[in-house]
Order: C-alpha cells, then sequence, then structure tokens
C-alpha cells in the first residue's frame, strides 16, 4: 500500500506525517475513489520530505497537474511519482502541517491501533494490520483545519470535504460541543450549517435513513466506535 511505503521511508527519519485527502475521508465513512496519495509534514519540511522519498528509489518528482476547480489547491507544494509500479503509478502531494490545521503533527495524528477495532465501510478493502498503523488525523482538527481552510481560502474542495465528514460520520451539535468548544466562532458556524443540512442531502431515492452515507442507526452507533470520532 502506497500510504505504508510513505509511512515506513519517513519514519527512518523519524518524520512524522498525517495522511489527508481522500484516504482520510474513507477512513471516516466518506465514499471518496482513492487517485493521489495526499499527506501532511511538518511545517517547513514539505521539500526535505520530498527529497527523503526521492532518495529511497521509490519516488521521483513529476510536474505539477493541471490547474482546474478541483486540483488548484495543491499548487506550489511537491508532487511526486511512484517508481516501483510502473504499470500502476500512483502520486503523492506533501503538504505542510499548518495548511490543514493539523500542527503539531504528533497532536493531530493517531497513534498505531488495535486490529480489531471498529472501521468503516469505505476501508472494507484494506488489511486490517495496514489500516491499524496508518498516521490519519483525528477527526475535530481534521475537520476544524478544512472548515478554516475554506474560510482563509475560498478552497471548494474543503468546503465540500467538511460537509462529507458531517455526512459520514453523522456529527452533530453535541458531538461539536465537545470536541470543537475551542474553536473560533466563524468556523463553528459554518459546520453547524452543514450539521442542519443533513437530512435535506439524503436522496429520495436511497435506502440510507440516518445521513446520505448512513444506512440506518446500527450503522451511526459503528461509526462512534472509530478510533479518532472522540
Amino acid at each position: 500500500m502506497l500510504a505504508t511505503v510513505v509511512s515506513r521511508i519517513l519514519g527512518k527519519y523519524d518524520m512524522p506525517l498525517c495522511i489527508i485527502g481522500e484516504l482520510a475521508l474513507n477512513y471516516y465513512n466518506v465514499p471518496r475513489i482513492c487517485h493521489d496519495l495526499e499527506i501532511c509534514v511538518p511545517q517547513g519540511s514539505t521539500i526535505l520530505a520530498a527529497a527523503r522519498l526521492c532518495l529511497s528509489g521509490c519516488f521521483q518528482p513529476c510536474d505539477p497537474e493541471e490547474v482546474n476547480n478541483y486540483t488548484e489547491y495543491k499548487q506550489g507544494f511537491p508532487r511526486l511519482i511512484t517508481t516501483f509500479s510502473q504499470d500502476k503509478q500512483r502520486f503523492i502531494t506533501i503538504f505542510a502541517a499548518d495548511v490543514y490545521g493539523l500542527q503539531p503533527l504528533e497532536r493531530n495524528t493517531l497513534p498505531p491501533r488495535d486490529m480489531d477495532g471498529a472501521v468503516s465501510k469505505e476501508m472494507a478493502d484494506l488489511p486490517l494490520n495496514e489500516t491499524a498503523t496508518l498516521p490519519l488525523p483525528q477527526l475535530a482538527p481534521f475537520l476544524a483545519g478544512l472548515a478554516t481552510k475554506f474560510l482563509l481560502t475560498n478552497d471548494d474542495n474543503a468546503i465540500i470535504a467538511v460537509e462529507q465528514l458531517v455526512d459520514g460520520m453523522d456529527l452533530d451539535e453535541s458531538w461539536m460541543n465537545s470536541q470543537l468548544a475551542d474553536r473560533p466562532p466563524t468556523v463553528r458556524d459554518i459546520i453547524i450549517e452543514r450539521i442542519t443540512g443533513k437530512q435535506s442531502r439524503i436522496d429520495y431515492f436511497s435506502n440510507n435513513q440516518v445521513t446520505c452515507f448512513i444506512n440506518d442507526e446500527a450503522e451511526a452507533l459503528h461509526l462512534r466506535s472509530i478510533v479518532g470520532y472522540m
């Protein structure tokens, strides 16, 4: 798994990292197809992290993506391509942790977890032993960081992710008040707006009853057991 390879390489240099993007959204029950791997490293370390990954021989630099509404947020950050799987090459983009509100990473990233812990259905195809070791973000700082990013940069991708995390984990005001009480009112307000609209986003033709991503209360209860939810 690409994320495991990256984690092992940077781990040799004691460089903390946190997986964000599509894989982190999958962990919190958002149905996204994983295209590129996106990670955060400590502020000021993106170039160093890219150099160490390339030094391993498993990656090499590549040209930035063509700029559009879906890729603009990646501009200015290192982008690498794998060298170890020529028939199915993958890309990785390396962000600074402060861009996503995850600095310091050590405080906002999940430690290794028990292999028998709860996982969302969006992670069902991944081996449990790998899922349990992935350096994924705690839900609260991840969500707040995305909301803050939208407020500061008007990044549409960030606010879409906020809405999808609310739906993926069936977040409510009680959760927000316990987990995000210290966040600025503007950040809390933008999340409350998405919480208020949960029911309106359920597809009329869907069997889902709780949110547009959650079928029933049993699934919602299961998701609350995922490490990182609280």
